[in-house]
């Protein structure tokens, strides 16, 4: 916990610079992040990656295209009652406006509605009752309703601190509600 205060105090104190900077062009964003999937019932984290272009119209709209995959494995009961290994992946490629509150200096607090979808399979491996494994998956329709924070500590960098997003997918015939949480960095292009 410490090292976390002193890393979000340095972004703070180098992020002084970066205020009053115009409303850039373009903004591509990667990182990662852990998304917690409910899976039938049961709650699984997955770990993986985000990444997201965002171009700006003005200083407080813009549009979004966002895409993440996030991977875990855990251990259900198989056919005949047998402990099998399942991997679980998910991919979602999701696009929506973007809104941005500029004025609070290198601070960049944002919000979203992300439409699209969501590529999720699962993989039964090592089943003595199913050699070779067996697997399924779907592609279904995808929302996030979220938003985060990013902090500038370049007129071309920003530190995103924090993103959130409640998701929501309707697989297995079930409305599922997933929480997607990310961090990294932003790269700035042009301005407005």
């Amino acid at each position: 916990m410490r090292k976390f205060t002193w890393i979000f105090a340095l972004s703070l104190f180098l992020a002084l610079p970066a205020i009053g900077q115009d409303t850039p062009q373009v903004e591509v964003f990667g990182g990662g992040g852990v998304a917690r999937a409910d899976i039938g019932g049961a709650d699984l984290n997955l770990y993986g990656w985000n990444g997201a272009v965002t171009e700006n119209v003005n200083k407080w709209l813009g549009g979004t295209a966002d895409f993440s995959g996030f991977y875990g494995r855990q251990t259900q009961l198989g056919p005949g009652l047998v402990p099998v290994d399942v991997n679980v992946s998910a991919h979602t490629f999701m696009f929506g406006p973007h809104f941005a509150y500029r004025k609070a200096g290198a601070f960049t607090p944002f919000a979203h509605v992300l439409l699209g979808g969501m590529r999720a399979s699962e993989g039964y491996i090592d089943s003595k009752t199913t050699p070779g494994g067996l697997s399924q998956s779907a592609t279904k329709f995808a929302a996030a309703f979220g938003g985060g924070i990013d902090i500038r500590v370049h007129k071309h960098v920003a530190v995103r601190i924090f993103q959130a997003d409640y998701m929501v997918t309707p697989f297995l015939g079930l409305r599922q509600d997933n929480v997607r949480i990310s961090a990294g960095i932003v790269f700035r292009f042009g301005k407005r």
